[in-house]
């Protein structure tokens, strides 16, 4: 009997292991690299998330007070404490304190990100630790407000703030660096 024999020729398919090893540690060198960046820029979207809740927050109340006709309150919902969340009602009282069953409940925000803090309230200490409009969509007071959220992460402190105007005008306000003397959040209110 003839036998038949087959040549096959030489292919490579297939990684080796130790080509496999390097990849991986270098995937795991890359990635323990990037992670403190990760982590910082989750931080500042947080913040970012906050800051932008609270904004939607004031001009959602401001918009209820002139549609209403009477005013409106945006208040945390923790003594002084916005960062543990706040809700937005229309006053029908006019007591400044939100009374269920008398006051409107427009929204409730919740607890912002253990991460995220509340840095610095400034208000009119005449109103009290809150942000109210009157029926013409003013600024409830003689001066306007800010409140400023921050976190550290990794040594690094971010900051965003929400700034009202004595119109009732809300605006974004961002921390920046000393060294760059663009801190938009202290200062005087607007």
């Amino acid at each position: 009997m003839l036998a038949l024999t087959r040549s096959y020729p030489a292919k490579t398919q297939g990684f080796t292991l130790i080509e496999l090893m390097v990849v991986i540690a270098l995937i795991a060198i890359i990635a323990g690299l990037a992670a403190p960046d990760f982590q910082r820029m989750i931080a500042r979207q947080k913040l970012n998330v906050t800051a932008s809740d609270l904004l939607v927050s004031v001009m959602q109340a401001r918009g209820e007070a002139i549609k209403n006709n009477r005013q409106a309150i945006v208040q945390p919902l923790v003594s002084t404490d916005w960062s543990r969340g706040w809700r937005v009602y229309v006053d029908m009282n006019n007591d400044k304190a939100y009374t269920e069953g008398t006051d409107t409940l427009i929204t409730t925000v919740r607890e912002a990100d253990s991460s995220v803090l509340q840095y610095q309230v400034a208000r009119n200490t005449t109103v009290g630790n809150l942000i109210g409009f009157d029926a013409s969509g003013f600024v409830l007071g003689a001066d306007a407000g800010r409140v400023v959220f921050s976190s550290n992460i990794l040594g690094t402190s971010y900051r965003k703030g929400v700034v009202i105007s004595r119109t009732g005008r809300g605006r974004i306000c961002t921390y920046s660096a000393p060294s760059s003397g663009t801190d938009q959040c202290a200062g005087a209110s607007e």
